[in-house]
């Protein structure tokens, strides 16, 4: 008999990433599969050339211990011989040796794993940690800076400065943990993990970048038979164990260091210009002023859509001047319209914003 349950179990969504532009409203907290961020561009803005991820924050709301039990092998519970309270005397399984006699040998016992707000703290500072430094930017070690901030979360515009002259980075990565909780319901289970950073200059005291999102792991089915209710509750227990704690925490770090201005060609970095062109052009075509951008590849495709593999509809030859319509959805690309009134999409990459009047750059 098949089962009929709907099935959470491994639940991975791919997240949608929301760019926050002038005059939007301020990012929303505590959306699931949401990384809202924005970039901060400066005249002649220059990606990182190091990134210290300095203490967190844990907000009080995800502060609280996080308590995992263990059960001792499957072996071992076919044993019968394992006692399955929470004061977990050391239990012992026969064996037999090679004398042919029996002997005793000590059979895991289950214990009780807790998880502190430090321990989440640490946790979700790694992750970070790591996804950062597989980036172009030097990555500062973090005994380094636990050194110059004594292990504590630093705020205000002079701390912060303190801190980048002694461990040499003027770049520093730091914000809050928002949310870091679990939630078991005997068929079903969750851990939630959220934060909200801002990657700051510290000799200017200005944000380059801010990011918030909140990664989510689900386990277990909605059950409709006693077979679906067997398996809904082992899927969600299944989840309750550390290293579900740091996928989901891994989830948090890689997606919001994928939309940090840490390199040059980062397509995030790309849609956060040209949406800043785009409110230009708005206040262009107030003027009665059209916003010209150049190409500056020997030559472009340009798509049918935003993406390669979308249909080429005409190549656009160097230093060709193309007119922008608007960003595309996709991060790097937007659509323009050419002289001749062809609309199509072309990767920002190979395009150069001209003055109006078309007199230089």
């Amino acid at each position: 008999m098949l089962s009929t349950a709907f099935v959470l179990g491994g639940c991975v969504n791919t997240p949608q990433y929301s760019l926050v532009k002038d005059g939007d409203e301020a990012q929303k907290a505590g959306m699931f599969d949401q990384v809202s961020y924005r970039i901060y561009l400066e005249p002649n803005f220059r990606t990182p050339e190091c990134v210290a991820v300095l203490p967190l924050e844990v907000a009080p709301e995800a502060s609280d211990a996080i308590s995992f039990d263990y059960l001792p092998s499957v072996d071992a519970r076919k044993a019968g011989e394992v006692d399955h309270s929470l004061e977990f005397p050391q239990s012992t399984v026969a064996k037999v040796g090679q004398d042919g006699k029996a002997k005793k040998k000590a059979a895991p016992r289950a214990y009780r794993l807790r998880f502190e707000a430090a321990d989440k703290q640490r946790l979700v500072r790694s992750m970070l940690y790591g996804f950062v430094s597989a980036h172009a930017p030097k990555d500062i070690e973090l005994g380094l800076i636990d050194r110059a901030t004594g292990g504590k979360p630093v705020s205000g515009a002079r701390a912060l400065r303190a801190v980048a002259k002694r461990v040499g980075c003027d770049w520093l990565l730091t914000g809050r943990i928002t949310d870091f909780n679990v939630d078991f319901l005997g068929v079903y289970s969750s851990i939630r993990i959220g934060a909200d950073l801002e990657l700051v200059r510290a000799s200017s005291g200005k944000r380059v970048w801010t990011g918030r999102h909140v990664a989510q792991g689900r386990a277990g089915s909605v059950p409709l038979t006693p077979i679906d209710l067997a398996v809904g509750a082992l899927k969600a227990v299944s989840n309750l164990e550390p290293d579900q704690l740091e996928g989901v925490a891994a989830d948090l770090a890689r997606r919001l260091v994928r939309t940090m201005p840490l390199e040059a060609n980062n397509p995030f970095l790309l849609a956060s210009n040209m949406a800043n062109a785009a409110s230009h052009v708005a206040s262009d075509i107030g003027q009665g002023l059209d916003r010209l951008y150049r190409v500056v590849a020997e030559s472009l495709n340009l798509r049918e859509g935003p993406g390669i593999n979308y249909k080429v509809r005409k190549v656009l030859r160097g230093s060709e001047e193309v007119s922008f319509i608007d960003h595309a959805k996709r991060p790097g690309w937007c659509r323009v319209r050419t002289r001749d009134g062809q609309v199509g999409y072309a990767a920002v990459r190979y395009l150069k914003p001209v003055s109006p009047a078309g007199q230089g750059s």
